[in-house]
């Protein structure tokens, strides 16, 4: 999927996953949202010339083409492009061709749900936690409760994808429901789980202090459901116990962040190094789905389009922009030489970075404390896990 390092404009790989952004528009207003939501919508011409565009491109290297519906809120093109375009890729290219949907899911029926399923669309679903958390985070654009739509229809998403990942973002003026956001979705049937910090928002100390307490309970809840023998995958803390494994391995062997050092963009996603981009309502190539059409930044992060195709002087330009050598947190370096990721830290998702400090290469500090919290309970899981194993163990031998 990625180049060498050293690689030159003629040998970056042409595009052939897309993020296709079928509408700017939305029916929520999530407080957090990247997207600049205004009433644009993708033709469907444009859709299906990026289809044919990413075929084209797909059979230079064997590779199965991809289509993320994206948007704004995707489901708002329902009619108009995602159901004819899913039935012409079907017709013309069969199962060879990879098709899923991120969505808020307010607009997610049966009779949607089943056409996704039999049509191989796989679904990405947001929703916050609780009704305290999601209607402050994810209002409607009138203001009203979306909690109230989805929470009735959890079951039937779940009956359709069953192992549906819970994705949710927490904010500083809610996290005192991180716990409670995480049983929710528990307690409804999700067996994945994943939670990011809002880093577009300022956090106080106390802030902080309750975001620890809270990762302290929810750590806790999980090793509870490890004894109860519940299959639940807590993505930030499996993220964690893979990234201890990481750090001890980078310790005993003097490395110094050496992932991704023989590949193009050290294999980082959102800087155009690879075969993935965004396409945009007018068909023009973004390296990262979040820039589409930004009014602010976003035409500094267009790397051709699909009737011309890749401008590959601009991604190497964009990709250059990335030295992991010199990612460091917003406090400062001094704050990285006491943490325990900074052999290992790779900057999470430079494109937030870009957004909050304009620069691929500073991390905002909230996400820093954040990864450092999870880790600290991460490792005290392992350790408690381990004693109630050897414990286990040695009754079985008695």
């Amino acid at each position: 999927m990625y180049p060498p390092r050293n690689a030159k404009e003629n040998d970056l790989m042409k595009i052939t996953k897309i993020f296709l952004i079928v509408s700017k528009d939305c029916n929520l207003r999530c407080k957090y949202c990247f997207v600049d939501k205004e009433p644009v919508n993708m033709s469907y011409k444009t859709a299906l010339d990026a289809t044919e565009f990413i075929v084209k491109n797909a059979r230079e290297y064997n590779d199965i083409p991809s289509i993320n519906f994206f948007g704004g809120e995707p489901l708002l093109k329902w009619d108009d492009i995602i159901v004819p375009l899913t039935k012409h890729i079907r017709n013309t290219y069969g199962n060879k061709f990879d098709l899923s949907m991120t969505s808020n899911g307010l607009l997610l029926d049966e009779s949607k749900l089943e056409f996704m399923k039999e049509n191989n669309i796989g679904l990405l679903f947001s929703m916050d936690g609780d009704k305290i958390t999601q209607d402050l985070n994810r209002p409607t654009t009138n203001g009203h409760s979306s909690f109230d739509i989805l929470v009735k229809k959890i079951p039937l998403i779940l009956k359709y994808y069953p192992n549906m990942t819970f994705r949710s973002t927490t904010d500083h003026d809610n996290v005192s429901e991180f716990f409670n956001n995480h049983k929710f979705a528990v307690e409804n049937g999700f067996k994945s789980i994943f939670n990011i910090v809002n880093v577009f928002s300022s956090w106080t100390d106390n802030d902080k202090e309750e975001l620890e307490k809270q990762i302290d309970l929810i750590g806790d809840y999980y090793v509870e459901l490890i004894r109860q023998g519940k299959q639940i995958d807590f993505s930030p803390f499996q993220s964690m116990f893979a990234k201890s494994k990481q750090i001890n391995k980078a310790i005993k062997n003097n490395e110094y962040r050496t992932f991704g050092k023989d590949i193009l963009g050290f294999g980082r996603c959102g800087i155009g190094a690879s075969r993935f981009a965004s396409v945009g309502t007018d068909g023009a190539l973004y390296s990262c789905q979040e820039m589409v059409e930004n009014r602010e930044t976003g035409h500094m992060f267009v790397i051709g389009d699909i009737y011309k195709g890749e401008d590959n002087k601009k991604r190497l330009e964009i990709i250059n922009r990335y030295d992991p050598m010199k990612v460091v947190s917003s406090e400062g370096i001094q704050a990285c030489k006491s943490c325990k990721l900074n052999n290992v830290c790779e900057g999470a998702c430079l494109i937030n970075n870009y957004f909050v400090n304009g620069d691929f290469n500073v991390m905002p500090s909230i996400l820093c404390f954040y990864y450092q919290t999870l880790l600290n309970k991460a490792e005290k899981i392992s350790k408690q896990l381990q004693r109630e194993l050897n414990v286990f163990k040695r009754k079985q031998m008695i």
